[in-house]
């Protein structure tokens, strides 16, 4: 019998207009100072508008540092911690996209220890014990960060770095469909295609568990349906709020299990490009999946997964079931043009780098570094689009 352990779930408020909620969640934690870390559009958007509302109505009082722009850096979360200790801040909220959450949890998790990013890297250091109440207010449905224990912030030389603890969950997690109403068809799919991969990866790794499987299987069978008719009708309530629901079950399957080959593929090519994660992700995992299947290692899973994406019960229907779904979403298979001068070898170190080594090792079957290079060849022989979009 497996033996393995089920990570904690932060509390969810779910549902259309549940940002409003956010001060009462607020003054439940003890109530503010509270640090707001953002994406800059949102601003714009009036996003941020709606959320100050909330907290001004039950005395909340708040500053707000809508300066996600992109992948944030180290060196903007030392910033951010900065600002939370001179605001006295006494809870974080991260509203936004992936990198905004990611970057919120750990300014969550560090900023009263008063020391810099870079000493925890990688895992340098334990995260201190000493982290401040954090809430996660996701505006697009793929990355799960509002209930993983990880946060991905890039160095200085655009690499990334990696943190990882218990110290970095959430306390509360509001997910409101009507927050991802604005994103448009082709971020609608390369986000959700990254809550595919995860729910993907998590219940067909080598450290998958009933757990994993649980939340994995469940998470592919809300995508399938759900994340086209996303993409098709942005206005489709139902559907967006499907898809959050299915990106936050396939974050609960990542938290449990990790991934493998489509990370270590969209990481080691993130580090080379400016693309997308998602995309890369959804890519890497194409392209990567066939290989994988042929291998005896993990078929009942992978048998499993395909069944849940809507194909047959078979490991070798799998591929083919991943394939019709990112076409449904209108995603080709063509790396965007911001990879076009990524060479094979470059994108091999990467996928060998220590720093993303541990997600190849974690397929159901060993992968030796001739196969990387393999792998490597088969991702950068894929034809290169015309634009990004």
């Amino acid at each position: 019998m497996q033996a393995f352990n089920m990570g904690r779930v932060p509390p969810v408020t779910f549902g259309a207009g549940r940002i409003r909620k956010v001060g009462d969640i607020v003054a439940g934690l003890g109530g503010g100072p509270v640090l707001v870390i953002a994406d800059a559009i949102l601003a714009e958007l009036g996003v941020t508008d709606t959320l100050a509302e909330s907290l001004t109505a039950k005395g909340v009082s708040f500053e707000l540092a809508a300066d996600i722009a992109g992948e944030p850096k180290q060196a903007l979360v030392d910033a951010l911690c900065a600002r939370a200790r001179e605001a006295q801040a006494k809870v974080v909220i991260g509203l936004g996209g992936g990198a905004a959450m990611d970057a919120a949890k750990l300014v969550a998790a560090i900023a009263k220890s008063g020391q810099p990013a870079q000493t925890f890297d990688l895992a340098a250091q334990p995260l201190p014990d000493t982290g401040l109440p954090s809430i996660a207010i996701p505006t697009t449905a793929g990355t799960g960060s509002e209930v993983t224990r990880t946060s991905v912030i890039s160095r200085a030389d655009g690499s990334k770095g990696w943190f990882w603890g218990e110290e970095l969950m959430f306390h509360q997690a509001v997910l409101d469909p009507e927050l991802t109403l604005s994103l448009p068809p082709h971020l609608t799919a390369w986000t959700g295609i990254d809550a595919v991969a995860h729910a993907l990866e998590g219940s067909t790794a080598r450290t998958t568990s009933l757990a994993g499987l649980m939340y994995g299987l469940e998470a592919l069978r809300i995508m399938s349906d759900a994340l086209p008719r996303a993409v098709a009708d942005g206005s489709d309530i139902e559907a967006r709020g499907q898809v959050l629901w299915g990106s936050m079950v396939a974050g609960l399957s990542l938290h449990n299990c990790n991934t493998h080959m489509g990370h270590n593929i969209s990481h080691s090519l993130g580090s080379l490009s400016r693309v997308h994660h998602g995309l890369a992700t959804g890519l890497g995992l194409e392209v990567s999946m066939p290989w994988l299947v042929e291998r005896p290692e993990g078929a009942e899973n992978y048998a499993r997964a395909a069944e849940a994406l809507g194909a047959a019960a078979e490991a070798r229907a799998l591929p083919g079931a991943l394939s019709n779904l990112m076409r449904a979403c209108g995603i080709p298979a063509a790396l965007p043009a911001e990879c076009a001068d990524v060479s094979v070898s470059a994108l091999a170190a990467e996928m060998r780098n220590p720093a993303n080594h541990g997600m190849a090792k974690n397929a159901a079957c060993p992968i030796s570094d001739e196969e990387l290079d393999e792998i490597a060849g088969m991702m950068m022989a894929l034809p290169v689009a015309k634009s990004a979009a």
